[in-house]
């Protein structure tokens, strides 16, 4: 039985890329390369476990999405509105990275994060879809989920 939700933050040169199970557990945030996202998604829909593919509808979304129906038209995939993520994913990473030291007393909002924030992103589509809950095909000119 599929368990696992991918999310996808895609981009010209790279991708955020976070796997979550249904009960929410995160498995992995991370940023890859764009040219070895069909790789990676291989991988990992090889297991059996992908029951949905998130897709953020903005950058290079269609082509994103292209590739993962004619690859794998079996398994759920659409569009979810990204609109803020990267905003939204400086917080969680924050959460996740306190800042340590001195840093602790400088506002948030002035610290650079020193990663990418594309796995972060990813997480928040996965967050979105599951709080919307759908499944539904929606992308650029469709309604947004």
């Amino acid at each position: 039985m599929p368990e696992l939700v991918v999310g996808i933050d895609p981009g010209l040169s790279k991708c955020g890329y976070a796997v979550v199970t249904l009960q929410g557990q995160r498995m992995t945030v991370e940023v890859i390369p764009t040219a070895a996202l069909q790789q990676r998604l291989a991988h990992d829909i090889g297991t059996g476990s992908v029951g949905m593919i998130c897709v953020g509808n903005s950058t290079t979304s269609g082509a994103v999405m292209e590739m993962v129906r004619r690859t794998w038209p079996q398994v759920a995939a659409g569009f979810v509105d990204e609109t803020n993520t990267t905003l939204e994913a400086r917080r969680l990473y924050y959460e996740d990275n306190p800042p340590r030291g001195l840093l602790r007393f400088v506002p948030r909002g002035l610290l650079v994060p020193n990663a990418p924030l594309d796995g972060y992103a990813a997480l928040l589509i996965i967050r979105r879809w599951r709080e919307r809950g759908s499944t539904g095909d929606t992308g650029p000119g469709r309604p947004r989920v």
